[in-house]
């Protein structure tokens, strides 16, 4: 008889029982569970791989914002820094406060400040990332534990189904592993796009705080010159 396999992926096995019987403990049903077990913990293993790839990519994606908004606005401001270094250091009456690690700390600090939020962002789907693997990769370790776990079944003399072989047994354990990974799945990638969407909002948010720091510094440091010009020439 004809019976299907319906994996997580929705790809379809279909094998054939009943047409040979047991001649040992390891007869063909425990060779068709067997074979049917690495079929499915191929393709779940395949399944979670991917998976595995999106989530590093996310991750990937948002510490990489992170270092961008940072760089960027570093680079607007590092000429303006440079020249009114050159000038007040010149010019130590000028400012006698003046300080460039401590305008650079500031920066820094404020910069960090607009790029907060992102970074938890980035910690929290971190964490939560893997425990989305790891309930995924725990229902693949259940389909290849399967084919002992049915055999030891098989072999019980109280057990019902016992002339029936492991294939019954394989097919109800798979059905509910199933059902077990299909929702894992479903909330890794809930997890994915509430990511996603969060990142895109905090980074619009993040490059507009960055805008604002940017302009505050280069405000300071243009007044700095002037007046340093100005009190120089009287």
């Amino acid at each position: 008889m004809v019976k299907t396999l319906y994996l997580q992926s929705c790809q379809v096995i279909r094998y054939e029982d009943g047409i040979e019987t047991d001649t040992t403990n390891y007869g063909p049903v425990s060779m068709v569970v067997d074979n049917l077990a690495e079929i499915a913990v191929n393709v779940s293993d395949e399944n979670t791989a991917q998976l595995e790839g999106k989530m590093n990519r996310t991750w990937q994606d948002i510490a990489g914002n992170i270092e961008v908004l940072t760089a960027s606005a570093l680079a607007q401001l590092s000429d303006l820094i440079y020249e009114t270094n050159q000038l007040l250091v010149a010019n130590p009456d000028c400012n006698a406060a003046w300080s460039l690690d401590e305008l650079n700390e500031n920066v820094t600090h404020q910069l960090s400040g607009c790029t907060g939020d992102l970074g938890n962002l980035l910690e929290d789907f971190r964490l939560e990332g893997q425990l989305a693997l790891a309930k995924v990769q725990g229902f693949v370790q259940q389909i290849a534990q399967l084919p002992a776990r049915c055999l030891s079944m098989e072999s019980s003399p109280l057990n019902p189904l016992a002339s029936a072989g492991g294939s019954v047994c394989f097919i109800n354990a798979m059905a509910e592993i199933n059902l077990g990974m299909a929702q894992s799945m479903h909330d890794a990638s809930l997890l994915l796009v509430q990511t996603h969407q969060s990142a895109e909002d905090q980074v619009e948010q993040a490059q507009e705080c960055c805008t604002i720091v940017v302009q505050q510094i280069g405000d300071y440091l243009r007044d700095e010159q002037d007046q340093c010009q100005q009190s120089t020439l009287t």
